[in-house]
């Protein structure tokens, strides 16, 4: 029995055993903490590649062909023959050059005085206001051989906003001259017999856009009124409007309307009533340009109506430019009328005789002309013109004495013209310009010649500034003589004339300078106007003084 509790009994205490050691294992088993470790790794996927293998460099050896034109380093000034007026004195150009508080002085030979003055107000920015005035006396050695001119001005300059211009100016002066050219020179007439006196008041006013207004327009109307009374009581009102109206058509294309319009009112005092004439003319010039950097072309014409007759006058011009080469080629047709009445006439012959009736002239060109600058500073130029008059103002000697000229209108003319110039600059130190203007007249239809009209002039002119206080100038005007007839049908060709003038500036003092004139150096008596005898050599010496010491 006792052996067969023992077996029994060893299983129950190994049976005891095993389950606590379960238990023991069981409860050491939560507080640890297993690691798993693989072999597999994830990754992602690699991203498909273009390959570029190096390869030799290719060599290029073709050229690229650039053009590019240097412009001329010089400043080019335009060329224009003036007329002289038979008194021989030129008022001398040594003048303020900015627009400063200034007087200027000047006595000489021939009863010979200059007096000048100009004052500036404003901040010169956007308001300013110029006021100038001067006197200028001569007297010759001839009879009622005198000239004397005073002149008044205000010059005033505002900027409106920041888009606008807006400009007054108002002028005055009075001109005095004897008809001294009276043949034979015994007649016994007093100073007030012969006085030639003009009396002249103008006022004009400007605005102009800075800026482009709507829709990219560019205006700049202009209005002016001028009086102008004779000693003899011939009086002239003139009103002048201007309305320019232009637009920019991308970066090469422009178009431009031009209406100008002129109404003048001449009196004559004729017993027993006053002669009124009145020369009206309005004129629309339209263009269409083309503008690029080798070319331009400007495509127009001018509708004008002239005293009520309606005419269309071209405005055509083409303009090429060499490449790799500064030659400037133009050719064109153009046309337009020259008013003719009293203020133009006197201006350009100061004894005419007022006619009745005005005729306004028509001129047609057509002109090719080629300018040529050589190096930075040098360049010339050429033209040859064929001009086509109707009206076209000639000038004979009248009344028993011919000491006043008659102005003949002439139907139709015409008049083949050469012209050509030439400048040379350097920098401010050196200036030299040149020209030549010849005219063959031919065609008229009513009389023999071109009377009054000069065939040939030369002219030219030097400034070389010395240093920072001496400078120098000089001016040359030559010219072949004009066709006349005096008073008793003889006619004969004026000789050939030249006018030399030379000066010189010194500045003493920051704000002064001394200056000398010479006129007719060579002392010629010459005729520009058939029996007008111009005054000989006149010197004529002064100072100019700045009170800004800007001059």
């Amino acid at each position: 029995m006792k052996k067969a509790w023992l077996p029994v009994c060893l299983m129950a205490l190994l049976a005891q055993q095993i389950i606590a050691q379960t238990v023991t294992k069981n409860n050491t088993d939560t507080s640890k903490v297993v690691t798993i470790t693989s072999a597999f790794k994830p990754s992602l996927r690699p991203s498909s590649k273009i390959n570029f293998s190096a390869a030799t460099p290719f060599i290029d050896n073709s050229k690229v062909s650039m053009q590019y034109v240097v412009p001329a380093q010089n400043i080019s000034f335009g060329y224009q023959a003036v007329a002289v007026t038979p008194l021989a004195y030129i008022a001398d150009s040594t003048k303020a050059q900015k627009r400063n508080h200034f007087i200027k002085i000047g006595l000489g030979n021939l009863n010979a005085m200059i007096a000048e003055a100009g004052f500036n107000v404003g901040d010169g920015i956007k308001n300013n206001t110029f006021i100038t005035g001067g006197l200028q006396k001569i007297k010759g050695v001839l009879f009622a051989q005198e000239y004397s001119d005073v002149n008044f001005s205000i010059n005033s300059v505002h900027q409106i906003g920041e888009s606008h211009d807006f400009s007054v100016k108002f002028t005055t002066g009075s001109t005095t001259r004897y008809a001294y050219g009276f043949r034979p020179t015994t007649i016994p007439y007093t100073k007030d017999n012969i006085l030639n006196k003009y009396n002249s008041a103008g006022v004009s006013v400007h605005l102009s856009n800075k800026t482009d207004a709507l829709f990219g327009i560019h205006y700049a109307p202009s209005i002016s009124f001028n009086y102008l009374q004779s000693g003899v009581e011939e009086r002239e009102y003139e009103t002048s409007i201007a309305a320019p109206v232009s637009k920019n058509l991308g970066t090469d294309f422009k178009i431009s309307v031009q209406p100008t319009i002129s109404f003048s009112n001449t009196v004559l005092p004729l017993i027993p009533n006053n002669l009124t004439i009145s020369n009206n003319l309005f004129s629309m010039p339209s263009t269409f340009s083309w503008i690029t950097s080798k070319f331009q072309v400007h495509l127009g014409a001018a509708p004008t109506s002239n005293n009520g007759v309606y005419a269309v006058l071209p405005d055509v011009k083409a303009v090429a430019v060499l490449p790799n080469n500064p030659v400037r080629f133009e050719i064109g047709w153009s046309g337009c009328f020259d008013k003719n009445n009293l203020r133009s006439l006197v201006a350009f012959n100061p004894w005419v005789r007022i006619p009745n009736s005005f005729s306004n002239t028509k001129v047609v060109e057509q002109y090719l002309g080629v300018k040529i600058p050589v190096g930075d500073h040098f360049s010339y130029g050429a033209t040859i013109s064929l001009f086509e008059y109707e009206n076209q103002t000639l000038f004979v000697n009248s009344f028993t004495d011919g000491r006043l000229f008659k102005v003949l209108f002439e139907p139709t003319m015409r008049a083949f013209q050469f012209h050509a110039n030439m400048s040379y600059t350097l920098q401010d130190k050196l200036n030299i310009l040149g020209g030549i203007r010849f005219k063959k007249y031919s065609g008229l239809t009513v009389q023999k010649e071109a009377w009054g009209l000069l065939p040939l002039e030369l002219n030219g002119s030097l400034h070389w500034k010395f240093s920072n206080k001496l400078s120098f100038t000089s001016s040359v005007y030559a010219w072949d003589g004009a066709q006349s007839m005096n008073a008793q049908l003889v006619t004969k060709k004026l000789p050939a004339a030249a006018d030399f003038s030379v000066g010189a500036t010194l500045a003493v003092v920051k704000n002064a300078k001394f200056w000398l004139q010479v006129n007719n150096l060579l002392n010629n008596k010459y005729e520009r106007w058939n029996q007008y005898e111009v005054f000989g050599r006149n010197v004529v010496a002064g100072f100019v003084y700045s009170f800004s010491g800007k001059q």
